[in-house]
């Protein structure tokens, strides 16, 4: 089987990401483990990587979309798995993190090309995502975004 030079270079940026989290976080530097962290859940989203994305994932994460619709994490992981969502670009800008202790936040937009059941995804969002920390690891409790011009 063939693969492409871009799959393998996105593999190696995942790879990279999830290490680069660990060491950051070693060296005391949460707020760039953090967006690293983001930046590796923008990647398993685009596969559809449920296994990842539950383990980024508090048991308690809850997602609200750009309609104000909720779910938890349960509901998330099971739509993912159905198909009905299509990422064909997902592309991460102006983060920034901010850490309090044992919280953090990280904000930012991001370019998006896709389809939800059917639907156009909005072409540009921007998100807050909130993380907390468990143990030596942090765990995405809450995300929300916004349609934005």
């Amino acid at each position: 089987m063939r693969i492409s030079m871009g799959a393998w270079l996105l593999a190696m940026a995942v790879s990279a990401a999830s290490a680069s989290a660990a060491e950051l976080a070693a060296r005391g530097d949460p707020a760039r483990a953090l967006i690293a962290l983001d930046e590796k859940w923008v990647a398993a989203l685009q596969r559809s990587d449920t296994k990842t994305l539950s383990a980024l994932w508090a048991q308690t994460y809850v997602d609200t979309d750009e309609t104000g619709h909720r779910s938890d994490k349960a509901e998330v992981l099971r739509i993912l798995k159905s198909g009905a969502l299509k990422l064909r670009k997902l592309q991460l800008s102006d983060m920034k993190a901010y850490v309090y202790g044992d919280a953090a936040v990280i904000t930012g937009a991001s370019a998006q090309d896709g389809d939800f059941q059917g639907q156009r995804l909005a072409p540009k969002i921007v998100f807050t995502d909130t993380f907390v920390r468990d143990g030596d690891t942090w765990k995405a409790v809450a995300s929300q975004r916004t349609a934005s011009q």
